[in-house]
């Protein structure tokens, strides 16, 4: 939490995978990813080195990060600690991870894991053309993802680049949240990706993807 930065110590991040261990019933965790909430506040080195110290003890297995921009990743990995993942926000809406940390995760063995492929469903069948909720889409989540699209250049470049995927999802048999998912898991570096299901039925659609495959064109 943001209020315990400045006051974070090893004893407290070691309570913490405990917990997760007896929770799981478990004696290894596969992943640990640290996310941190302010530059402000520089001991994120220090804390991933602490997480290094309980991979070495046997009670995680990889190391992740989440949220890190390439610098402040940089200055981890400089430290000794081997990162394994990084989960950052990536989709066909959301390009920033090309302005250099794609290329810093692949030069240095980290798997980029990805949330926000589908924006929240704005990548989707169902919003393509639909009308411009304007700053209230409906929740935090979608207000989020709604300025994403603001960045790409808007709601009429957001519908346009919607109807070129609607055009390839067709040739293909497939859903756009379909050409959406496939499309990150292409990009260089893409290891995995989360996807968010609102019901059952989805998730056959999200699994459909593996048996998609894109051409260059």
């Amino acid at each position: 939490d943001l209020d315990s930065l400045a006051t974070l110590d090893k004893p407290y991040v070691e309570r913490i995978v405990d917990r997760s261990l007896r929770r799981l019933g478990i004696e290894q965790l596969d992943l640990v990813q640290l996310a941190w909430w302010s530059y402000d506040i520089e001991r994120w080195v220090e804390v991933a080195g602490w997480l290094n110290d309980l991979r070495t003890a046997g009670k995680i297995s990889q190391v992740g990060a989440t949220n890190f921009d390439v610098e402040s990743l940089k200055a981890i990995v400089d430290a000794g600690v081997p990162i394994r993942s990084h989960q950052i926000q990536y989709s066909a809406l959301d390009h920033r991870p090309e302005g250099g940390m794609v290329e810093y995760c692949q030069a240095n063995g980290i798997g980029i894991f990805c949330y926000g492929t589908l924006a929240g469903g704005f990548l989707s069948d169902r919003h393509l053309g639909a009308s411009d909720p304007g700053a209230d889409p409906g929740n935090r989540s979608l207000v989020k993802y709604r300025l994403i699209i603001d960045e790409y250049g808007g709601w009429e470049a957001y519908q346009a680049l919607l109807a070129e995927m609607k055009r390839i999802a067709h040739s293909h048999s497939a859903t756009v949240a379909q050409i959406a998912l496939r499309y990150v898991l292409d990009r260089p570096g893409v290891t995995s990706a989360i996807v968010g299901v609102s019901g059952a039925e989805r998730v056959a659609e999200a699994c459909g993807v593996f048996d998609l495959a894109l051409g260059d064109d």
